[in-house]
């Protein structure tokens, strides 16, 4: 599903189609697809020949003989290369004794050195100037200032108008400092001035000091002060908080994610996010666009969970709290020590009052809540299930109640066990743009997943399954639109399809394998169920991995929901093979075949009234 890929093999499409046309015509074709150019240079010890001809034509690169796959694409990774030049032959040779060279000449340079920090000169490197960024921070919050420069001087720095400071030389040319600001009042945002002087006894001592401004300002926040802002701005139906400042792909795991009207203290600022305080010692970062300032003197209510109820409804059963709308919460679903599944539901800005729980013969599922104050501003409730199992969970705002909702799971028949189940179908990427990840061959990802994901809908409903497509031909949702539809479409289970891929830069054929990803704890064993299906394909075992945070698996926690990532695009074995139908049959059989797995066990689940 890596869709930095698609850039290093766009270029391709041209030549892999022309080569395609002389190939109709019956010309015998040889073409490097890397190194593209015939004389190269390179301060690489290594490199790797990627190239293609007509399926089966026999293939060497240097003299030694690889596999040409049925798309015609062969390789050599991690081809030695001595210092100086490197002559590899690249050699073609068709049933009929046919022979085609091409020849690569590649020079191995020696890396360059870096460049030497001055020492004739005081000079202060513009591209190291720290902080780079804005800051609101705390009182004695430390704030990271420094830059690179001349070796052996004294660096110093100064924020507004206060004094000068001394900057530590951490290592040659490397001076740094931690710059804590105090004061009396609120300060805004200014940057940090920076300075090099020449030290006493050098030869630079005399030369006039150099000086420099960070890109970058702080500004000070007190911490008494209160500073709410509103979720939804700018017409956000949702504001994510996260863990912390970092920059993952897919982004990086998800506290909380809280519907418009929810208020959130802020506590500093980095760019452009806020940090926000849910309870004493709790966290966590917010998009600043979804954020919107409230009025001077608005006050942030305490909440006291007072009341809880339980009921059971068709969708499952109801677990309704009074809470304050305003005030945040995050839920998710835990497996425990003794491999149970249950649902926490974290409270924040408030305080434990419960005096009875208050639970009705409708419920089915639920078999205890229990409530606890987990620290200052922070009530815990644990949700026990009368099952080891959970189908599903998710929170919603009715009227004055914070609802969370257990899902009740579908009613399954061991000997079909998908008969009658609403499966939502997600083929991963689409439109004209988000092609996925490209291979050797130029195949778009977004097409091999539309093709697998028509045959495995082709499988379910065979077994009497109704699909939901989520994508509809080469649409391209957005993340959001997508679980929206998963919903919508009263889907009772969700399968995201994808190719997987991965930087070339140290082979070829290094990334392999074929995994099954979930972000849900109650996800895992219909993951697992579809991973040890697919590992029957003799595939390598890329692996069952947790705490992925695709957003459409991540949004639809009513139900399992997983994420295939039937094998590498970029790997030119892997490649053939999934743009192989018959492959795709197979793989679309063995994800039905793990999900009659992971459904066979559920026949039994009826929960004692």
């Amino acid at each position: 599903m890596r869709a930095s890929g698609a850039r290093g093999w766009a270029l391709l499409g041209l030549a892999l189609a022309l080569a395609g046309a002389a190939a109709a015509a019956g010309a015998q074709t040889l073409r490097l697809l890397n190194p593209t150019e015939a004389s190269s240079r390179t301060t690489r010890e290594v490199v790797h020949v990627l190239g293609r001809t007509e399926p089966g034509n026999t293939a060497r690169i240097g003299g030694e003989a690889v596999e040409v796959y049925a798309t015609g694409v062969f390789v050599r990774d991690r081809v030695p290369l001595q210092p100086g030049r490197n002559d590899i032959d690249v050699e073609v040779r068709t049933p009929a004794g046919e022979r085609l060279v091409q020849r690569l000449s590649i020079e191995r340079e020696a890396p360059a050195a870096p460049p030497p920090l001055a020492t004739d000169r005081l000079v202060i490197d513009a591209a190291t100037l720290r902080p780079a960024h804005v800051r609101q921070v705390h009182e004695a919050e430390p704030v990271e200032v420094g830059f690179d420069g001349t070796p052996g001087m004294q660096a110093q720095g100064r924020w507004g108008d206060g004094p000068w400071f001394d900057l530590n030389e951490a290592a040659p040319g490397r001076y740094r400092a931690q710059l804590l600001l105090r004061d009396a009042f609120d300060r805004s945002e200014q940057p940090v001035q920076l300075k090099l002087s020449g030290r006493a006894g050098t030869a630079l001592a005399a030369q006039p000091a150099v000086e420099a401004r960070s890109p970058g300002a702080v500004g000070l926040w007190r911490s008494e002060g209160l500073r709410l802002y509103t979720t939804g701005a700018g017409g956000a139906e949702s504001t994510d908080l996260v863990h912390g400042l970092h920059d993952v792909r897919l982004g990086g795991p998800n506290l909380a994610e809280l519907p418009p009207g929810v208020l959130l203290r802020a506590t500093g600022r980095a760019g452009d996010r806020l940090r926000v305080q849910l309870a004493p010692g709790i966290e966590a970062w917010a998009p600043a666009s979804a954020l919107a300032a409230t009025a001077p003197g608005t006050a942030l209510p305490q909440g006291a969970a007072f009341s809880i109820a339980i009921s059971g409804q068709p969708e499952g059963d109801l677990v309704d709290i009074a809470w304050p709308a305003a005030l945040p919460y995050a839920a998710r679903s835990v497996t425990g020590a003794d491999g149970r599944h249950h649902v926490e539901l974290d409270l924040f800005g408030g305080h434990h009052a419960t005096t009875w729980i208050s639970q009705k013969a409708s419920a089915r599922w639920v078999r205890e809540v229990t409530a606890e104050q987990q620290g200052p501003g922070q009530v815990r409730l644990r949700v026990a299930l009368q099952q080891p199992r959970l189908w599903g969970w998710s929170v919603r705002r009715v009227g004055g109640l914070l609802r969370l909702v257990v899902h009740a799971p579908p009613s399954v028949q061991p000997a079909t066990p998908l008969a009658g189940l609403r499966i939502a179908l997600e083929a991963g990427h689409g439109g004209p743009t988000n092609l996925g990840a490209v291979g050797p061959t130029g195949t778009p990802e977004k097409d091999i997943n539309r093709w697998t994901t028509d045959a495995l809908r082709a499988e379910l409903e065979a077994a009497g399954a109704q699909v939901v497509d989520v994508r509809v031909g080469d649409e391209n949702p957005t993340p959001r639109e997508r679980a929206r539809r998963v919903l919508a479409g009263g889907a009772q289970l969700f399968v995201s399809v994808h190719a997987n891929a991965a930087p070339v830069d140290n082979g070829y054929l290094r990334a392999q394998g074929t995994g099954t990803f979930y972000k849900h704890a109650h996800s895992r064993e219909a993951a697992a169920a579809v991973q040890r299906r697919l590992l029957g394909l003799e595939l390598p075992d890329l692996g069952l991995v947790s705490n992925f945070n695709y957003a459409p698996t991540r949004l639809v926690s009513q139900m399992p929901a997983l994420l295939v990532e039937q094998a590498f695009v970029s790997n030119p074995r892997e490649e053939a093979l999934l743009l192989d139908p018959a492959f795709r049959a197979r793989l679309a059989r063995a994800v039905r075949e793990g999900l009659e797995d992971f459904l066979r066990p559920w026949a039994a689940a009826v929960a004692p009234r």
